[in-house]
């Protein structure tokens, strides 16, 4: 007796272990496979807080920075050069002063915000900060002896420009340089982002498609030795497993496509265009406040005009030798900070800063009385359309970088929601699936 039942147990096991076997890899493979999903999320998820929440956000508020304060320093010498005759305007002047001053304290606020974790950043902010109230300082002292001098349109006293001088070297040479190696600091940071979130999102794809065919592999195995031991053609609860199984493999797949995809676009088509034309509109404002004070600064005038020049190339390059040189031979096939411009924005934009260049060659030709004129009239009219095309396509970057990191973030929401519900369902499936078979052999 003992004899004929020793081969009969033996069997059972041998099935039942088999099963479980087979059961316990399908359900090792769906874990895996959910720690891969999940794990490519935790990595690209953290490469769109990095671009879109955190260093994104302040390389394009310390950008704005830059622009705000040069437009800062502009305004002081506009209101040098304006004489009192021009009450009304240098008014407006202060008024906008002031909002930019207000913008700036806004700026330096977010971007000592998203460096708390950064020492050496906090300690640029407050430098800027520091510097700013020296700045105010000597421009208020400036503005002071310009009230007190009562003098008509033109250039001012000297003991005013010499003031004026103190408070604008303070501005170019020490805190634009503090808000530029501010940007870069933080763009590097972007970068560093981007170049390893695109490696260990390659990394994550080739791992949930490993595990996932592991996963497919091991419950087609459970099901065929279930229908080939129990004579079965389906059995529904592993079939719905397998189903649940596929779709984690292709949506998680496709998801983290679709995240890589829109940090890319975030990266390439919205946060390097939004930086690139955000500091040539710095530094156009710059230029406009070089033709400022190049009117203003009897002292300085060459310094001014080959400043000027230093600027428009690296705006739109062209082999030149003096800035009459570069106005002549402007042409649309320029390279520079807006030469990475295709069809028909670069056009557009070329035409209205070529007219500001050929405003300014025109307004360095007159006489200084006729010179102040022309520039408070046609050729700041000519600066205002330029930026103005140069905001707008700010703008639809800055939408185009907003609605992918919004696509990236809906992406990542999905997959947190939709996949480790799936796969947990699925390895429940294999159990209800093999227990009415592992029931048979109790």
């Amino acid at each position: 007796m003992t004899v004929t039942a020793t081969p009969s147990t033996g069997r059972k096991r041998s099935v039942s272990g088999r099963v479980r076997t087979l059961a316990g890899l399908s359900l090792l493979t769906l874990a895996l496979l959910l720690g891969a999903i999940l794990a490519g999320a935790a990595s690209t998820g953290s490469g769109l807080r990095t671009i879109g929440h955190d260093a994104g956000p302040q390389v394009l508020a310390t950008t704005g920075l830059y622009r705000q304060m040069s437009e800062m320093d502009a305004l002081v010498a506009e209101t040098l050069l304006l004489g009192s005759e021009y009450g009304p305007q240098q008014q407006a002047d202060l008024t906008t002063y002031d909002q930019r001053r207000l913008e700036i304290s806004e700026s330096l606020l977010k971007a000592y915000r998203l460096a708390l974790d950064d020492p050496a950043e906090q300690r640029t902010v407050e430098s800027l900060i520091e510097g700013l109230g020296r700045y105010e300082r000597l421009a208020t002292q400036a503005r002071l002896l310009d009230v007190q001098s009562k003098h008509t349109a033109g250039q001012p006293p000297d003991n005013v420009v010499q003031a004026y001088q103190k408070a604008t070297d303070l501005m170019h040479r020490e805190l634009l340089p503090q808000a530029y190696n501010l940007t870069l600091e933080t763009g590097t940071i972007v970068r560093r982002a981007h170049v390893a979130e695109r490696s260990t999102t390659s990394l994550a794809r080739f791992a949930v498609i490993v595990t996932g065919l592991l996963a497919l592999g091991c419950l087609l195995g459970l099901q065929m030795y279930l229908t080939r031991r129990f004579r079965r053609v389906f059995a529904p609860a592993l079939v719905v497993a397998t189903v649940l199984t596929v779709a984690g493999l292709v949506t998680g797949t496709a998801l983290l496509n679709r995240q890589g995809q829109a940090l890319d676009e975030a990266k390439r088509g919205g946060f390097d265009a939004v930086l690139t034309l955000t500091r040539a509109r710095a530094i156009s404002n710059s230029m406009h406040g070089d033709q400022n004070r190049y009117l203003l600064d009897r002292f300085r005038k060459d310094t001014y005009e080959h400043a000027f020049l230093d600027k428009s190339q690296t705006i739109a390059a062209v082999e030149s030798t003096s800035l009459p040189d570069y106005q002549s031979k402007l042409r649309a096939d320029f390279q520079g900070l807006l030469g990475s411009l295709t069809g028909q924005d670069r056009e557009r934009l070329f035409t209205v800063y070529q007219k500001f260049q050929q405003a300014d060659a025109r307004m360095r030709t007159m006489t200084a009385e006729a010179a102040i004129k022309y520039w408070d009239g046609e050729l700041t009219q000519t600066y205002e359309s330029y930026d103005k095309v140069l905001e707008e396509l700010v703008r639809r970057h800055e939408s185009d970088f907003e609605r992918a990191i919004d696509s990236g973030d809906g992406a990542l929401e999905t997959l947190w929601r939709l996949i480790p519900a799936g796969l947990a369902a699925g390895a429940l499936l294999i159990l209800v699936g093999i227990w009415p078979r592992l029931r048979e052999y109790r």
